[in-house]
């Protein structure tokens, strides 16, 4: 399905997960995608360092509904983890989207995704980063 069409209709994305066997300093890593429907929220999110993500995520999610203005994946990994392709179900109308990665150095730990795009997350010792598949 093309990206105009899901963004009109909604679909699936899918996420590929690449952990190194150092990732976040040999400890398991807590990881949110996030897909904004709300554009003050989405503002909002795009400010907030993954800590703050992590300890004020239960009342957004109080604060905005999820299915009308956010929906939400969580999980946690461990280093060097082999992590099945994720296919997540989309609504359509998304503002953008968010993945923050829980890691215990200093850092924002949040990267802006397209919601339509399928994408790879890569988390290594410091860091992770998010690349974007052509379709």
């Amino acid at each position: 399905m093309g990206t105009r069409i899901r963004a009109l209709l909604g679909g699936k994305t899918h996420v590929t997960v690449r952990i190194d066997n150092n990732a976040n300093q040999n400890q398991p890593i807590a990881v949110s995608l996030v897909i904004v429907h709300n554009e003050a929220l989405f503002g909002k999110l795009l400010e907030m360092p993954s800590k703050d993500w992590f300890e004020k995520r239960e009342q957004i999610k109080r604060d905005y509904r999820e299915g009308e203005s956010l929906d939400y994946w969580e999980w946690e990994w461990v280093p060097d983890q082999q992590v099945p392709l994720q296919e997540l179900a989309l609504k359509p109308g998304a503002v953008g989207g968010l993945v923050f990665a829980g890691y215990n150095s200093p850092g924002a730990h949040r990267v802006r995704i397209d919601p339509l795009q399928d994408i790879v997350i890569h988390l290594s010792e410091k860091e992770f980063s998010v690349e974007t598949l052509k379709k």
